[in-house]
């Protein structure tokens, strides 16, 4: 017997899930039809769970009762249970299930799709439940997921960013947040945002005779950080909000390392962190009506003010109406014993504050004089609010005097300290009495803007959809979600081949109904043309030029497949980029380092003019403490630490990369600190498409992929104990199912079954093509730069041949398959049929906006000195592997005398012009200098008054000793005749800003003007750094490979042997 089993749309309770259960009628139970479906067909990326084909209901009682008679226009509301209730929602989803001989086939769903008058029928269709998830969730936003049951945003997830907070939450055993949700859900990575100041980003000099940067207290303050999520939590939170559950043993990989230690960075849409203010305070007193009494007996203005005890802060004031109307204190920073405010963080803090005086009983002709003082904090830079000597009228008792004194006030706090409200009064004559009074008098704090303040999770989660941020999770780590049977809001979730791996094997062959047709045929209808996994694109520092250079976001998985018959591309939407990390530098957006083991993002612009807003969310794993080596340590405000949290794209616990590590990119490509000691020199081989999608692919995309379409007898039994990983075997041949169509539980007819034949594993890191010869599958990339082929027949392994190295896009140098780009072509991912150890010849450009135009003739030569607006181009001399970057650029500067004057990006001094030259550094520069006086001059010159000068310099850095030489080069000199001395010097330096004053650490531009004179200075710079210790160091120690190359580091240093 079947039966269809609905809930009404509308709880009977408010604890109920549903409403009341009704057996609705089946006139024709035959005509009951379901499909189940992995998938839609060519779509093997879809997850969609069974539905029924659109069957009829007769008009009977239950029915009618159940939908309302919604044939009935008329009809507003129905009766049930003798309560009015609201008439059946057609727009609504109505809970049910249909069952044969008392076994459920399918929970889900019902949908009323249309009325038959005539017939006198219901038209409906029944969905299984897992397909509404993202129903469920559609239109939610991330920050949606923060709200409690009165739709207001929560508050629990928020953390204090406070120096001993950030350092708290790297190592994810304990709970920063205010509502302690859990350990290890919110961590403070060491990203830098560009927050510092223009031309000063986070950098790190810890030599014995320099401190500088993050070696520094204070350079890094909280609020220049911003917090990253725990994705395992998110990913259940959306999941357990929409009313469903995850099955914690049938989803172990949502347990494993590569799961768990996954974060996603927030604040991605904003330039700094958002962060929630203190709820302020509002204090007085209500338990008695005066404050404080002065009489004129011993009072004058030199007597010591009067600290106000203002001891209330909750209730309502004195009065009717209550004046003020309320007292609050919601952040608890206010102790009503000592009268004190105390700031929870830096910041700078506003408010205010009315005092109410009666003068009534002050003497006439006298009076009283008061003075209003608000202070707290440092001198000079803290709370000093007065108002100064107010004088007040008194009557002798005679008629009421009742004064406001009311003062604004604002100023900088240090956390931890206070402000308080004094009074100084003087009574004048003999006898008078001066009150204040409680009623009316009030003390407020606000925060205005707060250094640091409470990081608000909600508010710094990217401005995505649920939606989307779920899909890209389960397109990302090619997961299945299927629904408990006995359990439909109780899921599965789990990678697909994992999912396949773990079925029942069944043997459906006796119930192959012979009769019917059975069909065999290719996967054409299943593949694409083009396979194109990929990040998103971004728009920070390292992205955008590996974007701009490689023509796409780094780590893609792209293969064509050929194919007569096939087309389209199968494709992800990925909202996340790539996450890179490099050496902090010893200079800011420098290639040098002080702390190779110092790993950081640098997340700002790529014309290095600070932070952005519209970066993309990044994705990495926390791969636990990393000790810094060499005694060194850096500071979080004035907390110091010694460990930071290792945030990479990888994940090995906090070693090297390894041949498995799970892998943040779709396959491996040589990212910034690759040989790097973090690193290591070790490819791994599990990128997204090798470790999740490789295997499941390969049923449809190997040779020996077919489809098998045929007439099973299934049984209820059969469809309820039914899963997609059941491994079906019929006549000795393994398939999994794809669709079951046609199911009739109540007609006794066979099913219509597609099954997609089971392919043995085969490891490879790419997809075989038709067209390839090569009979060897691509397994890995090896550490010495060549590739491993296997033999799939017998296992034996080899660097392959030049038919198989070629054919897989990688370079055959008479020997060897080789993916590395050795010493001359700095780092890439492997090449297109190209020899990765030549020089990029080719010149690849990239514009970055105002930052200006910077081509790369050989991809890893770091941007010596980036400077906002330069033409650059960088290049490596290859037979002496020193790097070099000439650059072109303008600097402004402005002279008002005789005395040198720094010239800097934009004229302003108080920016940083100096250029940093490292040891076995030199630098020449070409100055072109226009400057045109532009007052009229005391003692020489004139308004207008020009010349043009060329001046030529040469710097350099010898085991630490700067020396610079240089001359005008008078032949091209074009002056007026009485412009004076004018006089361009490159000189040593303190370097760029952060290096200590007394020491030289680089060359600056200089300029002298005339006596008494302003001029303004307009300076055409070409420079050529070089950097000649990579040319020192080429010697017989460097690991030299056999094609000639050298292994070169991010750092633009060679790998040495031991």
């Amino acid at each position: 017997m079947i039966e269809l089993i609905a809930y009404a749309q509308t709880p009977q309770t408010a604890t109920a899930a549903v409403g009341d259960s009704y057996v609705l009628d089946v006139s024709n139970p035959g005509a009951i039809s379901l499909t189940y479906q992995v998938s839609k067909g060519e779509d093997v990326m879809g997850r969609y769970s069974p539905f029924s084909q659109t069957f009829r209901l007769p008009f009977s009682n239950i029915n009618s009762e159940f939908f309302g008679h919604y044939y009935d226009i008329n009809i507003d509301t129905q009766a049930v249970n003798n309560s009015e209730v609201p008439k059946y929602d057609i727009h609504r989803k109505a809970y049910c299930e249909i069952r044969m001989d008392g076994v459920p086939i399918i929970q889900g769903s019902l949908q009323l799709k249309k009325i038959y008058l005539q017939d006198e029928e219901y038209e409906v269709v029944v969905f299984g439940l897992e397909a509404n998830l993202f129903q469920d969730i559609a239109d939610l936003k991330l920050i949606d997921a923060f709200r409690d049951s009165s739709n207001n945003i929560v508050i629990t997830y928020d953390v204090l960013m406070t120096d001993e907070n950030i350092k708290t939450s790297f190592d994810l055993t304990q709970d920063v947040t205010e509502g302690t949700v859990g350990a290890g859900i919110v961590m403070f990575p060491i990203i830098d945002y560009g927050h510092t100041e223009l031309y000063n980003f986070l950098h790190y000099q810890s030599d014995a005779q320099n401190l500088s940067g993050l070696a520094v207290a204070n350079y890094l303050q909280p609020n220049q950080l911003k917090p990253s999520f725990n994705v395992k939590h998110l990913f259940e939170k959306i999941i357990n909000q929409a009313g469903y559950s995850i099955d914690a043993a049938s989803s172990p990989f949502l347990d494993t390392t590569a799961f768990t230690k996954l974060f996603m960075t927030l604040g991605s849409d904003r330039d700094s962190v958002a962060t929630r203010a203190i709820h302020g305070v509002l204090t007085g007193k209500n338990d008695a009506t005066t404050i404080a009494t002065w009489t004129s007996a011993g009072t004058n203005p030199d007597d010591p003010a009067t600290l106000l005890p203002l001891n209330q802060d909750s209730g309502v004031g004195l009065g009717t109406p209550p004046s003020p109307a309320n007292f609050y204190d919601e952040g608890g920073y206010y102790d009503t014993t000592t009268y004190a405010f105390t700031a929870p963080n830096d910041g700078w803090f506003t408010g205010e504050f009315n005092a109410r005086f009666d003068s009534t009983n002050c003497i006439t002709d006298y009076g009283a004089t008061v003075e209003v003082i608000i202070e707290g904090g440092y001198w000079g830079t803290g709370v000093y609010s007065t108002s100064g000597s107010v004088p007040l009228v008194g009557t002798s008792g005679g008629a009421s005097m009742i004064d406001n004194v009311y003062r604004t006030w604002s100023g900088n706090l240090i956390q931890g300290q206070t402000v308080r409200v004094w009074v100084q009064a003087s009574v004048d004559g003999t006898g008078g009495t001066l009150k204040l009074l409680s009623e009316g008098t009030y003390f407020i704090v606000q925060a205005a803007a707060l250094i640091n303040g409470y990081a608000s999770i909600p508010y710094n989660m990217p401005d995505i959809l649920q939606t989307d941020f779920i899909k890209d999770i389960v397109e990302r780590f090619n997961l299945c979600v299927v629904s408990d049977p006995d359990n439909p809001m109780r899921l599965t979730i789990e990678p697909w081949q994992d999912y396949l791996d773990a079925g029942t094997h069944k043997d459906w062959t006796q119930k192959l109904d012979l009769s019917q047709s059975r069909e065999i045929t290719s996967t054409d209808t299943l593949k694409k043309q083009l396979v194109y996994y990929h990040d998103a694109e971004d728009s920070t520092n390292i992205n955008t030029k590996q974007q701009e250079l490689l023509g796409h976001v780094i780590g893609e998985y792209k293969q064509e497949i050929a194919g007569d018959f096939i087309d389209g591309t199968l494709e992800n939407k990925s909202i996340f980029a790539p996450f890179n990390v490099q050496n902090i530098p010893t200079i800011e957006n420098s290639a040098i380092s002080d702390a190779t083991d110092f790993l950081i993002a640098r997340e700002y612009s790529p014309d290095t003019e600070g932070p952005v807003s519209d970066a993309t969310p990044k994705l990495f794993y926390h791969n636990g403490l990393k000790t810094l080596g060499g005694g060194n340590s850096f500071f979080i405000g004035e907390l110091n630490s010694t460990y930071y949290p290792l945030c990479l794209p990888f994940y090995n616990a906090g070693q090297t990369m390894v041949i498995d590590s799970p892998m943040l990119l779709w396959q491996f490509a040589v990212v910034p600190s690759f040989y790097g000691p973090v690193f290591g020199t070790t490819p791994s081989n599990q990128g997204y498409f090798a470790r999740y999608y490789q295997q499941f692919l390969l049923s449809i995309y190997s040779d020996e992929a077919r489809l098998f379409e045929c007439s099973i007898m299934l049984t209820p039994s059969d469809i309820f104990s039914f899963r997609f990983n059941d491994e079906i075997q019929i006549e000795n041949v393994s398939y999994r199912v794809l669709k079951i169509s046609n199911y009739q539980p109540f007609s006794g007819v066979p099913s219509k079954v597609q099954l997609l034949k089971k392919v043995e594993k085969v490891a490879s890191l790419v997809l075989p093509d038709p067209n390839q010869e090569c009979e060897l599958n691509l397994t890995a990339y090896q550490a010495n730069g060549n590739v491993l082929f296997t033999n799939p027949i017998n296992g034996s392994t080899s660097s392959g041949t030049q038919l198989c190295c070629e054919e897989n896009g990688l370079y055959w140098n008479g020997s060897d398959c080789v993916w590395n780009t050795g010493g001359g072509g700095g780092g890439g991912t492997k090449p297109t049929n190209g020899n990765p150890n030549l020089e990029w010849v080719q010149g690849k450009s990239y514009l970055t906006g105002v930052g200006g135009f910077n081509s790369i003739k050989t991809q890893g030569v770091n941007d010596t000195n980036p400077i906002m607006g330069e033409h650059s181009i960088r290049g490596l001399n290859v037979s002496s592997a020193a790097p070099s970057v000439n650059k072109d650029f303008v600097f402004y500067a402005t002279s008002y005398s005789s005395l040198p004057v720094l010239a800097t990006p934009d004229g302003n001094t108080s920016q940083s012009g100096s250029f940093s030259l490292a040891v076995g550094m030199m630098c020449r520069f070409v100055v072109r200098s226009l400057s045109i006086q532009t007052d009229s001059g005391t003692t020489s010159g004139s308004y207008g008054s020009t010349s043009f000068k060329v001046w030529t310099f040469v710097a350099k850095n010898i085991a630490g000793t700067i020396t610079t030489s240089g001359s005008e080069q008078t032949d091209f000199a074009q002056n007026d005749g009485d412009v004076g001395t004018r006089t361009v010097n490159v000189s040593s330096a303190k370097g760029r800003a952060g290096f200590n004053p007394n020491d030289a650490f680089g060359v600056a531009i200089t300029l002298t003007g005339t006596v008494d004179t302003v001029v303004a200075w307009h300076l055409d710079v070409s420079a050529t750094f070089v950097d000649l210790s990579a040319h020192t160091a080429f010697n017989q120690d460097l690991i030299l490979q056999e094609n000639m190359g050298y292994i070169e580091t991010e750092n633009g240093y060679f790998l040495e042997q031991d």
